[in-house]
């Protein structure tokens, strides 16, 4: 979004809020601009209008973000949906097309599929209430990193990354000493 499209973003987010002090200066503005600017316009144009449409209270910036990722990507399905999908998978595909049965998964049901023990031993499970209750806790799990990592400005994410492999290298460096 362009500061000129940030401008009327501010100026609807203050006129339908009008009891509130939002942006209230110039440096407030900056600072909301610089973390909503990785944003489309019209994503956050219509996540705004959705956001009004539902709540008293103005958002947050965190808020808008996750309005806008909500906009983007639609809702995560429940777990409960994706585990459907996975039973479904089985007794559509089998223990024997195990990759065909993955491939109609979505990428975060298929990650905690994999990581629960993978299909065939979901298939071959003698006791399904356990996979079930594994599946709900690592799926709920992997949706809140998808989530909160989808809310993040790509810039961010690069600096924490940037930060966080000079961190590992600073470590390991020192384990060699």
């Amino acid at each position: 979004m362009t500061e000129q499209e940030f401008a009327k973003f501010a100026m609807g987010l203050k006129t339908y809020y009008p009891r509130e002090n939002l942006l209230p200066n110039r440096p407030a503005m900056e600072l909301w601009y610089r973390q909503l600017q990785d944003l489309p316009y019209e994503v956050a144009e219509t996540a705004l209008n959705k956001w009004v449409s539902t709540n008293k209270w103005s958002p947050s910036i965190a808020e808008i973000r996750q309005m806008c990722c909500e906009v983007r990507q639609g809702e995560i399905p429940a777990w409960s949906e994706a585990w459907e999908t996975v039973l479904h998978a089985i007794r559509i595909y089998g223990s024997y097309r195990q990759q065909d049965a993955m491939m109609t998964l979505d990428d975060l049901t298929a990650r905690t599929v994999t990581q629960i023990g993978g299909f065939v031993n979901i298939c071959r499970s003698e006791n399904i209430d356990i996979d079930r209750a594994n599946f709900h806790m690592v799926y709920e799990e992997l949706a809140k990193r998808k989530q909160k990592d989808a809310l993040m400005p790509a810039k961010l994410r690069s600096a924490i990354q940037k930060i966080q492999s000079n961190s590992m290298m600073m470590l390991e460096g020192r384990e060699d000493e």
